[in-house]
């Protein structure tokens, strides 16, 4: 079995490096102090929130993961709470099933059972507040009955703002009591919202959480783990790996998907009408992530307008896309190319800045995409 899953999490055995930051969050979560873990989308932040929840458990404490994304309501939000609490011991289990029945979810002891209720018969949004409310403190009960530890990693934090724009302060109203009783990681996947959540004088978590910011894979320990997980199946990358990794510039999902790739590459028998491996098998998993993801791409170039797709064009080719020499083959403006490259890097799905203030394609991929076009 293909041991590189790019399609979801990454099982906790499975994670790639990310050894410091789950050093940082266990240590944290032993000072019950609260982080705020923000990262692009794609950058393997489920995968650390559920290899620290596996880490916790494995140490005898309470952990869970609430995926907070794409809620649309107080009652969607209360759900989901009710849906990741409902795997705790049984005594708040009465707590969490009796809520949970009223927002639509089944609570089974071996696990969790979401059932879909018709949107008529919900609880009115006041009744949602009242359940979440309750929820929230059932690790502070928990501790109450044995004193032990329970860690929340709060998955999408800022997708609360859209239910309603003041459930921060409601959260906060509940786990300030807390203490030692729970140990929080608020993580999400727009770092500027992060961050105005949690440095914003006028918002309620307001300094209440450690920054962390996860960065894209150091070469060297991404070498040695993709390496590590070819050679356990007796294949060989001979520098094929350093290759996609100088590629990718350690984005995590790039760099998994590309893996999964040369592991497919790698594994292929030989046949008589395809005898040998590709002699760049890099290059072979570079042409078959790109096959895979170019409707994605596709889907990216069709949804923006001409000078955004004039910034795009230009960070791929490498040049600087506000410079003289892009305006002036494009006949616009400079200040209009400004224009649209702050509104591509406020967006935070494809380009972002780096800590010289660089502007770069967050994907390598739709980067090789568009020169290839």
């Amino acid at each position: 079995m293909n041991p590189f899953n790019y399609q979801g999490p990454v099982a906790p055995t499975r994670l790639i490096d990310r050894r410091g930051e789950l050093d940082v969050l266990q240590r944290a979560a032993a000072d019950s102090v609260a982080i705020r873990l923000a990262a692009p989308r794609r950058f393997g932040k489920t995968s650390l929130l559920d290899a620290h929840v596996a880490s916790m458990q494995t140490v005898g404490h309470r952990a869970l993961r609430v995926d907070l994304s794409k809620v649309a309501t107080v009652g969607d939000v209360a759900a989901r709470v009710a849906a990741a609490f409902s795997a705790l011991p049984n005594d708040p289990r009465r707590s969490v099933r009796r809520w949970a029945a009223r927002l639509g979810v089944s609570a089974q002891l071996a696990g969790v059972k979401l059932s879909v209720v018709p949107s008529t018969v919900r609880p009115p949004a006041d009744e949602a507040r009242a359940a979440l409310l309750e929820l929230l403190d059932v690790p502070l009960r928990l501790h109450e009955q044995d004193g032990g530890l329970t860690v929340v990693c709060v998955d999408e934090f800022q997708d609360l703002l859209v239910a309603d724009d003041s459930l921060d302060g409601l959260f906060r109203s509940v786990i300030q009591h807390h203490g030692g009783a729970a140990a929080y990681v608020f993580a999400g996947s727009q770092p500027s919202l992060m961050r105005a959540l949690f440095s914003d004088r006028e918002r309620p978590f307001y300094g209440q959480a450690r920054p962390l910011e996860l960065p894209v894979l150091p070469a060297d320990e991404a070498a040695r783990d993709v390496e590590s997980l070819l050679a356990a199946d007796g294949l060989q990358a001979d520098g094929a790996v350093d290759e996609l990794l100088a590629f990718t510039g350690g984005h995590p999902q790039r760099t998994v998907l590309l893996a999964h790739h040369l592991y497919n590459v790698l594994d292929s028998p030989a046949r008589p009408e395809d005898p040998a491996l590709p002699e760049d098998p890099a290059f072979a998993a570079i042409d078959l992530a790109l096959a895979e993801t170019r409707d994605a791409h596709q889907a990216v170039w069709d949804g923006l307008g001409r000078v955004e797709r004039i910034v795009l064009m230009a960070l791929a080719d490498g040049q600087a896309p506000t410079g003289t020499r892009v305006a002036s083959e494009h006949r616009v403006a400079r200040s209009t190319i400004q224009d649209a490259l702050e509104r591509l890097v406020a967006d935070e799905r494809n380009v972002a800045r780096d800590e010289q203030g660089r502007p770069y394609l967050l994907d390598p991929l739709l980067g090789e995409w568009l020169r290839r076009r």
